[in-house]
């Protein structure tokens, strides 16, 4: 993937019609300078080229800049918007800057929503800076989001100040000491003294969230302060967290009690997978749709069941694309540098976020800017030559004779069928479902002959491969 230079990455965080999807692959988590629920995001220097006079005007705000961006497509839409207005004000669930779709990505554009969040914002910062009070009291909201707690409860070396030592005699409960009382405490009081506020600016409905039970991976925030105290079996680490989670939902739904209906708690425990963590407290971008239809379904009074406005992203083992000719058609018309071009952002993606492979997205972005869309197109050259490579040895030579006969009897198939059936295929070869159908789709517009022979032909000429058909017998 060709790098980039500063001026250009610039370029594509101040153009708001850029998707924080293309500008992903550019920039990293800062391991030194992020801390529990507070990630921050740095330029990547092996993708973003720094001339010396810049390093110490390096971009070091870009968290001020993904909200910055958040907030121009807000005053965009609001001026013609006649839906559901909203104010967001929370930690790095509602505001994970770049490299995660959050709660709010994910629900952007079903509602106008103007988001104060950030990243790593205890709640006394939130009560204290009053910006969410100034938002509610110039935007006049239908609903308030707050998401918070999480800093107060899990961060900050936390863990290590009400926890006790391990004990094989006493149950995961019995971990949790009494100080965790205290804290549990005094971060509800805050949250309802936040609540007041906002009442008191005009927030006509608030709408809170617990949080899912995080998994301790060994990382610094929950697995290695529960180590030191000599809690390193992972089940019972995990318990011990299903606990103090827990106990945050009862005492976040207690305090919600007070309002008389007027504040509602989305209860977000069990609706991550285990599979759907990006770190020990963050979800995937993927993940994050579990709780954003929760979020989704306590502010719209609908039954999760009958939310739909977030789809589940299909997954690898979903009918694939052969299945879904209308699909797989859309692709077949898109030009084929753009299918290149997005081949590329996907891989960049999924280098940064291996998460995202088994997602199989039939659906091409809004067309990206040619300033974009350049930096990607020579790794989607790049992919697409090294699978043409693999799929013509595995059909057209002796090393794939045990799975040539499916693909040959696929090339009798309509292109949309064709597509479906290279893709299967690719993905055996281990190649992302993210995207394998779009390497299938170039691979057929760039030609396949309806007889396997003579498309083992095509494809050795244009590899400069030299032809070693197989036995027609196979």
């Amino acid at each position: 993937m060709n790098r980039i230079d500063r001026s250009q990455l610039e370029a594509m965080l101040m153009d708001i019609d850029v998707p924080d999807e293309a500008i992903r692959p550019y920039l990293q988590l800062d391991p030194l300078e992020s801390a529990p629920y507070e990630p921050t995001v740095v330029a990547n220097p092996a993708r973003v080229v720094y001339a010396a006079t810049e390093a110490a005007m390096a971009l070091n705000s870009l968290n001020g800049v993904a909200r910055w961006r958040r907030q121009q497509r807000y005053a965009r839409k609001i001026g013609h918007w006649n839906g559901l207005k909203v104010v967001a004000e929370g930690d790095s669930w509602f505001q994970y800057p770049f490299l995660l779709d959050d709660v709010i990505d994910h629900l952007f554009d079903r509602w106008a929503i103007y988001c104060v969040s950030a990243a790593g914002d205890l709640l006394r910062d939130m009560a204290r800076q009053e910006e969410v009070t100034v938002a509610v009291l110039a935007e006049k909201p239908d609903v308030l989001l707050l998401s918070g707690g999480g800093n107060d409860v899990l961060g900050g070396g936390a863990l290590q100040k009400y926890l006790l030592p391990f004990d094989p005699a006493v149950d995961a409960a019995g971990h949790v000491g009494p100080a965790f009382d205290g804290i549990l405490r005094g971060t509800v009081d805050i949250y309802a003294d936040l609540i007041e506020a906002t009442m008191r600016a005009g927030a006509k409905r608030v709408v809170c969230h617990s949080y899912d039970h995080v998994i301790p991976n060994g990382g610094r925030w929950l697995g290695r302060p529960m180590a030191a105290l000599g809690i390193t079996d992972p089940a019972f680490q995990r318990q011990i967290i299903r606990v103090l989670i827990d106990r945050f939902h009862e005492a976040l739904a207690g305090m919600a009690e007070r309002f008389g209906g007027r504040v509602t708690v989305a209860d977000c425990r069990g609706r991550v997978p285990d599979t759907g963590w990006y770190d020990e407290l963050h979800p995937t971008s993927q993940g994050f749709v579990g709780p954003a239809r929760v979020i989704l379904a306590a502010v719209e009074g609908m039954s999760e069941t009958t939310v739909f406005a977030i789809p589940e992203m299909p997954m690898a083992e979903r009918a694939l694309p052969a299945g879904e000719p209308d699909a797989a058609a859309t692709l077949l018309d898109a030009e084929e540098e753009a299918l290149v071009a997005e081949i590329g952002r996907r891989q960049a993606l999924f280098e940064v976020d291996p998460s995202v492979g088994g997602t199989l997205a039939l659906e091409l972005p809004v067309a990206l800017p040619e300033t974009v869309q350049l930096p990607f197109r020579d790794l989607g050259h790049a992919v697409v030559t090294r699978l043409e490579r693999e799929l013509h040895t595995l059909m057209c030579t002796e090393a794939g004779q045990g799975d040539r006969e499916a693909l040959q009897q696929a090339l009798g198939l309509p292109q949309a069928g064709l597509v479906g059936a290279l893709t299967a295929a690719l993905m055996g070869l281990g190649c992302p479902a993210f995207v394998a159908p779009l390497v299938a789709t170039v691979i057929v517009k760039r030609g396949v002959a309806p007889a396997w022979d003579e498309t083992c032909r095509i494809w050795s000429l244009r590899l400069g491969a030299m032809p070693e058909v197989a036995p027609a017998d196979g």
